[in-house]
């Protein structure tokens, strides 16, 4: 529960809370040059003790989280307190203060280190709170690789049993390898990863759907070996495409997977034919991928989709040379 004050958001946030503070001290006092200075003078006070405070916290930051939740919740405020009495002592000696002033600057420190404090705990449970629902979410997800998919392949290995073996052998090892990723890889791994699990995937269903399924994949993996993204996050979206694009429609269609980058992104667009008026969808897929995209990467990340009367593409959109650890469980 310890917030992170080695953080730049932390940082931030103190910074903000300090420059409120002056700016509230100035508000209450009267017009005039005077106390403008004055209001200089107090928010240069007031930003070298958060900053000087955040400091401490940051270096004895490994140090307090051996200590129970007591400790960890009392001697951050303490230190800012302390610290806002040396640095007044400090001034003091320099005629900068004024030492009828310390017993109400500490006072005003004790209140507003308590009330920070208080805010930068809010944040980090917060954060923590969210983080373990997207870890909650991505094991759900990992969980249930749709059961439907999972019976339709063992089919098509058992009916290939006979007729041909080493394709049955084949789509075995391509079904191993997916549920692999499922239940045995971390939250993230690189994009080019993710591609290869959808070829296992498409050649599973290339073999179920035969003639009927036609295939467009224009992406050289190897490019894409630096992108970390979160684990499935794509598959089901190509999987989406084949429910909804391929299996109604008795003469199959067509399902494109192509990438490319654009200045500082990598653009995957996935896209299907549409077989007359062909069901909508819940959505329920684009929507997780857009979820786990945006706690991987925030706002740098996006997933778009257009439909017409015979397509239907969704368009992913992630930051070219970042990591998707962020917050990702």
């Amino acid at each position: 529960m310890l917030p992170n004050f080695c953080g730049d958001e932390t940082l931030l946030r103190v910074l903000i809370f300090a420059i409120l503070f002056a700016l509230v001290v100035w508000l209450l006092r009267s017009p005039g040059p005077e106390a403008l200075i004055e209001t200089s003078l107090i928010l240069l006070f007031v930003i070298w003790v958060a900053m000087s405070t955040t400091g401490l916290l940051c270096l004895s930051q490994r140090w307090l989280r051996r200590w129970r939740i007591g400790w960890q919740v009392t001697l951050p405020p303490l230190v800012a307190v302390l610290n806002t009495a040396l640095v007044h002592l400090g001034a003091e000696q320099f005629d900068l203060a004024d030492p009828t002033q310390r017993l109400p600057i500490i006072g005003v420190a004790i209140l507003m280190s308590l009330i920070a404090m208080h805010y930068l705990y809010l944040i980090a449970a917060w954060k923590e709170e969210m983080q373990d629902v997207a870890h909650a979410r991505e094991q759900a997800l990992r969980a249930r690789v749709r059961p439907h998919f999972l019976f339709n392949s063992m089919n098509t290995i058992a009916g290939l049993c006979r007729s041909d073996p080493a394709k049955a052998e084949q789509v075995t090892l391509d079904l191993a390898d997916l549920f692999r990723a499922a239940f045995n890889t971390g939250p993230i791994h690189p994009l080019a990863t993710e591609l290869e699990l959808i070829r296992a995937y498409l050649a599973i269903e290339q073999t179920r759907f035969g003639s009927r399924l036609k295939v467009e994949w224009d992406i050289n993996e190897a490019e894409y070996a630096k992108i970390e993204v979160p684990t499935l996050v794509l598959q089901p979206l190509v999987e989406n495409a084949i429910q909804h694009g391929i299996a109604p429609s008795p003469a199959g269609g067509r399902v494109w997977i192509r990438a490319h980058h654009e200045q500082d992104t990598t653009v995957i667009v996935i896209g299907n034919t549409i077989a007359g008026r062909a069901a909508n969808g819940t959505q329920t897929a684009g929507d997780e991928a857009r979820a786990r995209l945006r706690n991987a990467f925030g706002e740098r990340a996006s997933v778009t989709t257009h439909r017409t009367d015979c397509e239907f593409e969704i368009r992913i959109t992630l930051p070219r040379w970042a990591s998707g650890s962020r917050g990702e469980a």
